[in-house]
């Protein structure tokens, strides 16, 4: 469902922020998140918003975001800047004809935080008043001798009890899933294949979704903490930065346990294979929109609370077409979904394994997701290490590894559970 794309008024005015945004996180519902190590976006409410599903999902999100008109409001603080500051969140779905629908919001309050400064950004369809706008999102604004300071008006929310039930498919079933995968390897159907299952967490009580993911940011920092739609969680994978005409991209594949050496991840043939597939594709499906690109000879080693995984951040400028215009940030993303960190390869090939193996709909799992802004900046991670949000008791969350030839099934069905560690633990469900 689609509303008709409004006129946006839009204020901006710094504040100072006493604590990091992260510390905002828990008294508040977000419509929109994307922070990482106490820096980001947060947004609340929604000013403008659509669903689109099938196969042109990113084409119509993209032409619905061009349609918006923006108005900067006379008196905003910071009004050279605003338009431009105009931020949409986006969630994609992983396949075309997923149930689920592809999200783009754009929320009535944005906060947008770094080392700099603060900025409140307000989007409205009439001209409102900032105070009213605020207390409707549970914030204030208190004056102080230098700027505007922005706080929560209520208490943090404590999680319900919750519990634990299977997904899709068993474990046994997820096995018997791996090994198919396998076999198609071994016949030479396909190179690399990533399967996922999935797991369904119930609660006694509603659960507020804020403290979830202000949980996830405490504990990893490193990641791009993020919910928008139906989807939330913790993501390691950028699947492309924009500024500008600059791109970049951080690829991970190839996982092991905190609980293993680094030293024996750098070492494992089998983990190279599977990391050097995805990041080949992600060169392949970029080339075509840059003039150059660059890529590590070797990856490194990205160490997180729960697991190590290969790592390789890649870089290059994106081409302009015949008129000058640079691809827009919609039609990048789209370029390069699905990679092969979360795919396989052949793609195409891959893609139809996971329908027939899975058992499941992703969603927007694995998908693009994360926000765009109105000068064409962007960033889009994956949506790893998450869950999509059934209703408002229930969240389900799934997890995947790769395979390649030499993969063991009980080794991927145990990754799967390292995996699935970062939003059990915020959710503090007991296993």
């Amino acid at each position: 469902m689609t509303t008709a794309p409004p006129t946006l008024h839009l204020t901006a005015v710094e504040v100072d922020l006493p604590d990091a945004v992260t510390g905002l996180l828990p008294a508040v519902e977000p419509t929109g998140v994307w922070l990482r190590e106490g820096e980001g976006l947060l947004g609340l409410g929604t000013a403008a918003s659509a669903q689109m599903t099938g196969p042109r999902r990113f084409a119509e999100l993209a032409a619905f975001w061009d349609s918006l008109t923006i108005e900067v409001e006379a008196g905003s603080s910071t009004s050279e800047q605003v338009a431009g500051g105009l931020v949409g969140f986006v969630s994609v779905s992983f396949a075309a004809d997923s149930r689920y629908a592809s999200h783009l919001v754009v929320p009535e309050v944005l906060i947008k935080h770094d080392a700099a400064r603060t900025l409140l950004i307000t989007a409205t369809e009439h001209p409102s008043d900032l105070a009213e706008i605020l207390v409707r999102h549970g914030l204030r604004l208190e004056k102080t001798a230098v700027l505007p300071g922005l706080h929560t008006r209520g208490p943090a929310r404590s999680l319900p009890p919750t519990a634990l039930h299977p997904g899709a498919q068993s474990e046994r079933q997820h096995l018997n899933a791996v090994s198919a995968g396998l076999t198609a390897i071994a016949d030479g159907t396909v190179e690399k294949l990533v399967l996922a299952r999935d797991v369904v967490v119930s609660a006694e009580h509603p659960l507020p979704l804020s403290s979830v993911l202000s949980r996830l940011s405490g504990k990893y920092p490193q990641t791009w903490t993020y919910r928008v739609g139906d989807v939330l969680g913790a993501t390691p994978e950028m699947l492309v930065r924009i500024r500008g005409a600059q791109v970049s991209s951080r690829v991970l594949a190839g996982t092991i346990s905190r609980s293993a050496d680094a030293a024996g991840l750098v070492r494992d043939a089998k983990q190279h294979r599977e990391h050097d597939l995805a990041v080949q594709s992600l060169l392949d499906e970029l080339a075509p929109l840059t003039e150059s690109l660059k890529s590590p000879a070797d990856p490194g080693v990205l160490e997180l609370p729960n697991v190590y995984h290969l790592v390789s951040d890649i870089s290059g400028t994106l081409a302009a077409d015949e008129t000058g215009q640079l691809p827009s940030p919609l039609a990048v993303a789209e370029a390069v979904h699905p990679t092969a960190a979360v795919c396989g390869t052949p793609t195409a090939v891959a893609a139809q394994l996971i329908a027939q193996l899975e058992g499941m709909d992703r969603g927007p799992y694995a998908g693009p997701v994360g926000w765009l802004d109105a000068a064409g900046n962007a960033d889009f991670g994956i949506a790893l290490r998450g869950a999509m949000v059934e209703d408002d008791r229930t969240l389900r969350l799934c997890a995947g590894g790769g395979i390649v030839e030499g993969s063991e099934p009980e080794s991927e069905l145990a990754e799967t559970e390292i995996k699935l560690t970062p939003m059990l633990g915020a959710l503090e469900v007991s296993r």
